[in-house]
């Protein structure tokens, strides 16, 4: 087995990869799931800001007068300003926990975007809970001084949710992509 093949069976498991993935080449699938986990993550950082920016739970800085401009400044800002530890953790618990799902738990593959989305949930909440201050900037207790505080932790469930629904979107469509071809 090539080393390309392991590091996919090792990261991405098998059980829950679509049937055609275990047709195509093993460097076509890594990639597939790392644009998902690209898509998944850019989703969570720029989703969760954006809805930041929609709900206004702390005080934001205005650059414009103009609605939608400010919208996708302070949206850019938002993330921008979140920390990249944060942002790295994120994704690579995500990746590690899709990754252990389609290994270890057997679920029905229509569940795929429920089992995702609660995924990326707990990733966003196990960063939330564990990631000291020191490295929290621009999230969690980094940004409010509260690890959970009640008004932006349904904000972050929301956005990761998201990310989680976006990831199984994104493998989805490539792979319906690839069988048209």
């Amino acid at each position: 087995m090539s080393v390309g093949l392991r590091y996919h069976f090792l990261i991405f498991g098998t059980q829950h990869s679509n049937a055609f993935l275990s047709m195509i080449s093993p460097d076509k699938s890594i990639q597939i799931k790392l644009k998902a986990l690209l898509a998944a993550w850019i989703t969570i950082i720029f989703g969760t800001s954006a809805l930041f920016t929609l709900t206004n739970p702390i005080t934001f800085k205005t650059y414009s007068n103009n609605v939608f401009l400010n919208f996708f400044i302070s949206t850019w800002e938002i993330a921008d300003e979140i920390g990249p530890i944060v942002k790295i953790s994120i994704i690579i618990i995500f990746a590690i926990l899709v990754s252990i799902s389609t290994n270890v738990i057997k679920y029905p593959q229509n569940s795929i975007y429920l089992v995702n989305a609660v995924l990326a949930i707990l990733s966003v909440v196990i960063v939330l809970g564990l990631l000291p201050k020191a490295y929290s900037r621009g999230f969690g207790i980094g940004l409010t001084g509260i690890r959970f505080d009640h008004q932006t932790l349904p904000i972050y469930l929301i956005g990761s949710a998201l990310g989680g629904l976006v990831y199984s979107y994104s493998l989805k469509r490539q792979n319906r992509k690839l069988t048209h071809i």
